[in-house]
């Protein structure tokens, strides 16, 4: 290979030999010619010595064959390319964020979980949510239209729809995924159904023993006494046990205390709720604050919203389930009246 490439260098020389010349100026253009030829051949057999260092050390001895035609050369130029530039590395795939929707239901004026979850979203994403009902809000977020709300993708997971007072009935709520410019991504819808709330079912009452008739022949007749029948008492309403994820719990619980500090009693009351029917302690022990008149008037809501008979009841259930301030809360409820 060496040896061809520089016999095309000279054959390229001796192509471009100069044209005869005068006699005047042959000595000179001699010259001149010769000294193009020496510099072209010296940098043809450069160029050859080059490839052909390049060839030895890329292409191993055992794969050399002993006449390379322009198919070998070009084989073993993609070798020595291959072996001295980087091989470009595949980039990773772009990851497609994902906007996932489940059905809720619950019990009336109570809070339903707005069940949409959002995959790999972009930076400062948001989901817009639309279809509420009037006077239906949800525990995160900012109302941004009559019935649009907005709120970042990184939290919807935990909201909730609280509905209006005594609503019954379905919401086909819209939620449109979009990027930190508005851009929207995908979209999708989810149905909130709320249901009355069930009424306990009436006290049976025992029928009277009937009473034997006397005989008629038989004088003085005797006197028919109806016996007394003791009426039970009315059961207990039973008690609603919600079956929540402890981090669903803490969620609305530290939702709970931030609508308190804000002064939004009913809408605490509503959230705490769900999670003391699910037996947590605490929650239970904020339940009974949002009845407790002393700690309403620290709260600026005292009034109509008071009721100590069920501060009460949630404070016993709350010492019930463990939680170790409820017998302060108790006694102070005890010294208030």
């Amino acid at each position: 290979m060496f040896t061809k490439a520089v016999a095309q260098a000279m054959q390229e020389a001796r192509e471009t030999a100069p044209v005869e010349a005068p006699s005047v100026l042959r000595d000179l253009s001699g010259r001149r010619a010769l000294l193009q030829q020496v510099i072209r051949f010296s940098i043809a057999v450069a160029i050859a010595a080059s490839i052909a260092m390049l060839l030895v050390m890329a292409i191993p001895s055992s794969q050399r064959p002993g006449n390379q035609d322009n198919a070998s050369l070009s084989a073993a130029w993609q070798s020595v390319k291959s072996s001295v530039l980087p091989v470009p590395q595949p980039q990773p795939a772009r990851r497609t964020a994902t906007l996932a929707v489940q059905d809720g239901t619950g019990f009336a004026n109570d809070p339903v979980p707005l069940g949409i979850h959002v995959g790999a979203p972009p930076p400062d994403a948001f989901v817009s949510i639309n279809g509420l009902t009037a006077g239906a809000r949800l525990t995160s977020g900012k109302r941004v239209g009559p019935s649009e709300w907005r709120v970042p993708a990184t939290e919807i997971s935990g909201v909730s729809v609280i509905p209006p007072d005594g609503f019954t009935g379905q919401m086909l709520v819209t939620a449109e995924l979009r990027d930190g410019n508005g851009v929207a991504l995908t979209g999708t819808s989810t149905r909130l159904t709320w249901t009355p709330v069930p009424t306990a079912a009436p006290p049976l009452v025992a029928a009277p023993a009937p009473v034997a008739a006397a005989p008629v022949a038989a004088p003085p007749p005797p006197v028919a006494v109806a016996a007394a029948v003791p009426v039970p008492a009315a059961p207990r309403q039973a008690e609603v046990v919600r079956s929540l994820d402890p981090k669903e719990i803490a969620a609305l619980i530290k939702r709970g205390q931030d609508l308190l500090a804000a002064g939004d009693v009913q809408s605490a009351r509503l959230l705490l709720m769900r999670g003391a029917e699910a037996r947590d302690a605490r929650a239970a022990l904020l339940v009974g604050t949002t009845y407790d008149p002393a700690r309403l008037r620290q709260m600026g809501a005292d009034g109509p919203l008071a009721d100590v008979a069920q501060a009460r009841t949630w404070y016993q259930r709350a010492k019930e389930w463990g939680e170790p301030d409820a017998q302060r809360q108790l006694d102070a409820l005890a010294l208030s009246r």
